[in-house]
């Protein structure tokens, strides 16, 4: 009986040992978890373009309109030294196979800083924007403004299109565009300089 007891003791003894642990690096697990996180919706902004939290300082965003977002979604101001340096914007498209959800992110002066894609169904080897091969063209719309030759090649503009992919292409291109114009119409209110 004395070892049964001294058995469910050490059980007993190691479970709440473990439940303690749990509970104590619980916070840190979690914190771990935001900073991932960030750094997967971070990863446009170069770490010297801001000093704060942006996805702590939020902005709402209406469904529909420029953006073409399905449902209202959140926006993310960056400040460097107190001051507004960027927005992120998600934004949609219609992809050849379903939507494509992007986050868009501009510099205060309206040029687009950089692109990605949050998530897409588009086929893979042909359109698939995650693919390491396709995701090299997103960049070519970097630096550019809302006022810029946003044409692709096939209608006779400067950029290149996704070969075999030219409706992916022009979805993609045209909400890129779209928050750039976004950003260009709702500035003041973006940073905050105005309700």
């Amino acid at each position: 009986m004395k070892p049964g007891l001294l058995l469910a003791a050490l059980v007993l003894g190691v479970a709440g040992v473990l439940t303690a642990m749990q509970h104590l690096a619980a916070p840190s697990i979690e914190q771990e978890r935001q900073a991932a996180s960030e750094r997967q919706l971070l990863d446009l902004l170069p770490a010297d373009n801001y000093d704060n939290r942006p996805l702590q300082e939020t902005i709402a965003l209406p469904a529909g309109g420029l953006l073409g977002n399905p449902y209202a979604e959140t926006g993310y101001l960056a400040r460097l030294h107190g001051k507004p340096s960027a927005v992120l914007l998600p934004v949609s498209a219609r992809g050849y196979e379903g939507s494509i959800r992007l986050l868009v992110a501009i510099a205060i002066d309206g040029r687009l800083i950089a692109s990605k894609v949050l998530e897409q169904r588009e086929t893979p080897g042909l359109a698939d924007l995650t693919a390491p091969q396709r995701r090299s063209w997103l960049q070519r719309f970097n630096n550019l403004t809302a006022d810029d030759d946003w044409q692709l090649k096939a209608d006779g503009g400067p950029i290149d299109h996704i070969a075999g992919a030219t409706i992916t292409s022009r979805s993609v291109r045209d909400a890129v565009h779209a928050a750039l114009r976004f950003y260009a119409v709702e500035r003041g209110r973006l940073l905050g300089e105005h309700p």
